[in-house]
């Protein structure tokens, strides 16, 4: 049909003091919900939309963060242009006993309107859908658009990878946006892993990454010793030699009912990708399937200049200690666990 031409998606409405399409027109830092009216939902944190976002929201997660984005309240930090507008395209907007023809009519009726972002929902009837499988289809449309897209699904096909660079979507009790095509993997307890040549070899630049840019020790002997879980982040797509990209040391105190994270180390080529955001966002995911008996509070000792970092998080500074003295190092941080687990009604971890 001539209606999927790339005229079709005009070019946005301007936006006052947006110069690069970079730059975030809608932003949650972080943010808390009711959790037993959001699929369980009760953190939000680091959701971002530019005017170049490909997004693919998924599944119920997924849609809160679209709830969010058409302007759902939610206590915490909104960072939202007072100019922007928001085109919803789902069946509703020609009804459901509305023809393929007249679904296509009312999106070209709507993106007239010269929207900034583009929310494309897959939920609907027969005839939305194949309405929705259309404008999808029309990729090089799709890509040109000036303005940011989020494709709402249910699951990710590989038309919706291939279109969408980031994904909204639950975590156990958070919401999170992340990479699709990072094709990275957590190895858990290596320590009481099966021995190979590739993983002494990771070992061993896990013993050259404590000792010579963070810790000043072998985080391996250490972790051995005081009964930590050692983790490998890996990149799968890379060759052996390249695989390893850092690690992460963790003890769950059965006693205090407290999951500590002792050391993050990301190795320098893999600083600034988001690998140290991956490591939290799995630890937190983590712990949110622990029933609170088990893992009330999270905690950690952040090197001052990391400590804005686990803050995105909601994790808070315990300490009354002056971060601007020069001899201040670590800065000792806690978050208590919101648990998606039923949890013993006769425990007590408040």
């Amino acid at each position: 049909m001539t209606i999927l031409h790339d005229a079709m998606w005009q070019a946005p409405r301007e936006l006052s003091g947006v110069k690069s399409r970079k730059r975030a027109v809608f932003e949650i830092p972080l943010g808390s919900m009711d959790a037993a009216s959001n699929a369980g939902i009760h953190r939000v944190s680091g959701l971002k939309v530019s005017l170049e976002s490909r997004i693919s929201a998924l599944g119920s997660g997924g849609r809160v963060a679209v709830e969010l984005l058409l302007g759902r309240p939610l206590k915490g930090q909104v960072h939202r242009h007072e100019e922007l507008q928001v085109a919803h395209l789902s069946s509703n907007l020609a009804g459901d006993e509305a023809t393929v023809g007249e679904h296509l009519e009312a999106v070209k009726s709507i993106l007239e309107t010269r929207p900034q972002v583009v929310v494309l929902d897959s939920q609907g009837n027969a005839s939305w859908t194949a309405a929705f499988q259309m404008l999808l289809q029309a990729k090089e449309a799709l890509r040109g658009f000036r303005g940011a897209i989020v494709l709402v699904v249910d699951e990710e096909s590989e038309a919706i990878k291939e279109m969408c660079s980031q994904r909204w979507r639950q975590g156990g009790s958070w919401l999170w946006q992340e990479p699709i095509k990072q094709d990275l993997t957590i190895v858990e307890d290596v320590l009481n892993a099966t021995k190979t040549d590739e993983l002494e070899q990771m070992l061993q630049k896990v013993r050259e990454l404590s000792a010579e840019a963070f810790f000043g020790e072998d985080s391996v002997e250490k972790s051995g010793s005081r009964g930590w879980s050692l983790c490998l982040l890996v990149d799968q797509a890379a060759c052996d030699a390249s695989r390893f990209c850092g690690f992460m040391c963790y003890q769950l105190s059965a006693k205090n009912s407290e999951f500590h994270i002792a050391r993050i180390a990301v190795i320098a080529r893999s600083r600034g990708k988001g690998y140290g955001k991956h490591f939290m966002q799995w630890a937190l995911e983590k712990c949110s399937f622990l029933p609170r008996s088990t893992c009330a509070w999270i905690s950690l000792s952040a090197l001052d200049e990391a400590v804005p970092f686990y803050e995105h998080f909601g994790f808070t500074d315990m300490t009354c200690d002056d971060l601007d003295d020069d001899k201040h190092i670590q800065t000792w941080m806690e978050l208590k666990n919101i648990s998606v687990v039923e949890d013993d009604p006769d425990s007590d971890n408040e």
